[in-house]
C-alpha cells in the first residue's frame, strides 16, 4: 500500500479522482494551491510518481525551487516540507501550533534539509501550511 492513495503508476490523477477522494477537502487542498501561487508567483505544479511506497505526489514549485508536496489522502492530504535550518529556526518563532513545530524537529537534518509531512484535515491546518508556505518562500 502506498502513502498516496492513489498508488498505481499506470493511472495518473486528474481533477475528477482527486475530487471524489477528497470530498469535503477538495476545499483546503485548493486553499493550499492558490496560497503558494499568490505567495510564491510563478508556481508549477506537476504529479510525480516516486515509488510503490509513495504513489502519486503533488509537487508545487517556484521556478527550480521545490515549495512543497502535496500527498491526497481518503477525506483529507498530507503536507510535505523540506526546510533548511535557517526556515526551521523561522518556523520555530512563528507561532505555529506545537504540533507542527513538533513534527519539524522530530526529523533528522540532512544536506538537504529536514524534512517534515503531516495531515490538513481541517481550516487550522491550513492556517499552518500557509505561514509554512511564506517560510520557505523567504528562506
Amino acid at each position: 500500500m502506498s502513502l498516496s492513495i492513489f498508488g498505481d503508476k499506470a493511472v495518473m490523477p486528474d481533477d475528477r479522482m482527486l475530487s471524489e477522494v477528497l470530498t469535503g477537502g477538495t476545499v483546503l487542498w485548493d486553499a493550499v494551491k492558490n496560497h503558494v501561487a499568490t505567495t510564491c508567483g510563478d508556481v508549477s505544479e506537476q504529479w510525480k510518481y516516486y515509488s510503490g511506497k509513495a504513489g502519486w505526489t503533488l509537487v508545487l514549485k517556484s521556478g527550480k525551487r521545490t515549495i512543497l508536496y502535496l500527498i491526497p489522502l481518503e477525506g483529507c492530504f498530507k503536507v510535505n516540507f523540506v526546510f533548511g535550518e535557517k526556515a526551521v529556526a523561522a518556523a520555530r518563532d512563528a507561532g505555529l501550533p506545537d504540533p507542527v513545530i513538533a513534527f519539524i524537529m522530530a526529523t533528522a537534518q540532512y544536506a538537504e534539509g529536514r524534512p517534515f509531512m503531516f495531515d490538513v484535515e481541517t481550516e487550522a491546518d491550513v492556517d499552518a501550511v500557509k505561514k509554512l508556505v511564506e517560510i520557505k518562500h523567504i528562506n
